[in-house]
């Protein structure tokens, strides 16, 4: 099968798809599951791809291009008792649950986009210089943390 070519896994029958399994020395899905073994064809395909591109051309580094994911260790905080015991965080359709009080590695997108935006306003006593308590609402953040370095 060629590489350059991997729509046409999806076109294989399951016995095809069983051979080329066999052939490429992978240990087919128990139970059987016609989506996992395409996967872990297209995965084997990927990992023993050449750097060459779609004209022949050598390329110096196939991954170069690929962004690096940058992980910042944080500890976020509880800020009371009532607390949940993790900072749920949505981003791009998919739900993060993540610890509190725990010190943990976050996705450095994750912190800037979401946990940053996430604000709430509260209500603080502020003595006035008649003495009298007046409430001011101020933003705090949602979801306290601390890096660490």
């Amino acid at each position: 099968m060629s590489t350059s070519n991997m729509t046409s896994v999806w076109k294989m029958k399951d016995s095809e798809l069983k051979q080329e399994l066999l052939d490429r020395k992978i240990t087919e899905p128990n139970p059987w599951n016609r989506t996992d073994a395409i996967a872990l064809v297209k995965m084997d395909m990927e990992s023993k791809m050449s750097g060459v591109d779609e004209e022949g051309h050598v390329i110096e580094d196939p991954l170069k291009d690929i962004p690096k994911l940058e992980l910042v260790k944080v500890i976020f905080h509880a800020q009371s008792e009532q607390s949940l015991p993790y900072v749920p965080v949505g981003h791009n359709g998919k739900a993060f649950y993540i610890p509190v009080e725990v010190e943990v590695e976050v996705p450095k997108y994750i912190l800037n986009s979401c946990i940053k935006d996430a604000v709430e306003e509260r209500m603080f006593p502020e003595v006035g210089v008649d003495g009298k308590i007046n409430w001011r609402k101020k933003k705090v953040q949602r979801y306290p943390y601390t890096i660490i370095e």
